[in-house]
């Protein structure tokens, strides 16, 4: 052996001669792509298989495989294929890997290869390592199909969010949004479909940002109910576990006139109540509500408005207008406010 030059180990000649022989079956017999993994960047990883479909397009879907080159490979088996052994450093890495991993044991006078999904549960538990059975049935040149099974088919994420791209369009455009709530979910006090409207919302900055202010809450299903909504035990009950369920109530709903949604909030939250006779078309009344409550109320929500307000990195100032402008529309007085800062 030469002095001074590095040395091409027998392991090293056996890795590549593994890796040679499932790239060109990848490529060849799939007609898919193989990326090797650089040694320095190998840590139970050979290589990436990514798909390409029918029609040449490269979908994004890849399989990861560690490849082993040799006879000892071949040497243990039972009654239904090869036992592989692997090394219990490896174990925790292919368990948590983020795409599909399989193993490849590659025979070095015939040049077959065979394959099997490494799964942690068909796996068995050995001191120092574990073991996987790889059925001799597995010839990797035969596993296209198993393998497009494995990932799953490829979805055109572009055409499935077209749609949800142009309803964002509509709603960032939108001078103003009414959100018809169910009277069914009011009946069962599901607020699972307004959290995940604002969640929505909250989906980019931009669409927050362009949607502050706008929402306006509508009750469906009590047209022909003579009371007041506040009156209504069951929206009384909702608008209970809705004001739980939107912390960031204050930054989305409508503040300028008319505005609804936020004045019900009130009169259901802060036992509101006619003085004196109720009203009816022909003689308004006035409605009275506890005062501490609203206070309450408003301190509940100012977190969550601030939050939003932090995230989309807004001004003091512009903090300020909005919450001057939930004041305003629950009826308090913000010149007094301003005069006590």
């Amino acid at each position: 052996m030469r002095q001074g030059f590095p040395t091409y180990t027998s392991g090293a000649s056996k890795g590549e001669a593994g890796v040679r022989l499932v790239s060109k079956i990848v490529s060849d017999t799939f007609g898919w792509i193989f990326k090797r993994n650089h040694q320095e960047h190998d840590f139970g990883i050979d290589g990436q298989i990514e798909m390409v479909a029918e029609d040449n397009a490269v979908t994004g879907q890849i399989i990861a495989v560690q490849i082993k080159f040799g006879v000892s490979f071949f040497q243990d088996k039972n009654r239904w294929g090869y036992v592989y052994r692997g090394e219990t450093k490896h174990f925790n890495y292919l368990s948590n890997y983020s795409t599909p991993v399989i193993i490849v044991i590659c025979q070095p006078k015939s040049g077959t290869c065979y394959w099997v999904p490494f799964d942690p549960q068909a796996s068995q538990m050995l001191s120092g390592g574990w073991k996987m059975t790889i059925p001799f049935e597995n010839k990797f040149g035969d596993a296209k199909p198993q393998l497009l099974q494995l990932v799953g088919p490829a979805v055109d994420m572009l055409a499935a969010l077209q749609a949800y791209w142009a309803l964002n369009k509509i709603i960032a455009e939108a001078g103003s949004i009414l959100y018809v709530l169910d009277d069914t979910d009011v009946r069962t006090r599901d607020t699972s479909h307004p959290r995940a409207f604002f969640d929505r919302l909250r989906t980019t900055k931009e669409l927050a940002a362009a949607t502050q202010g706008k929402i306006e809450l509508s009750f469906s299903g009590y047209g022909n109910d003579r009371r007041e909504l506040f009156e209504i035990e069951e929206v009384r009950a909702y608008i209970a576990a809705l004001d739980k369920s939107l912390p960031d109530l204050f930054f989305f709903i409508r503040t300028a006139e008319p505005a609804y949604a936020l004045k019900l909030f009130v009169l259901c939250l802060c036992e509101a109540s006619w003085e004196g006779a109720r009203s009816t078309p022909d003689k308004p009344a006035r409605v009275t509500f506890d005062t501490e409550c609203l206070a309450t109320f408003l301190e509940s929500h100012w977190p969550g408005l601030n939050e939003l307000t932090n995230w989309l990195e807004m001004s003091e100032e512009e903090d300020k207008a909005i919450g001057f402008a939930i004041l305003r529309c629950v009826g308090v007085d913000t010149d007094k406010v301003e005069r006590s800062l």
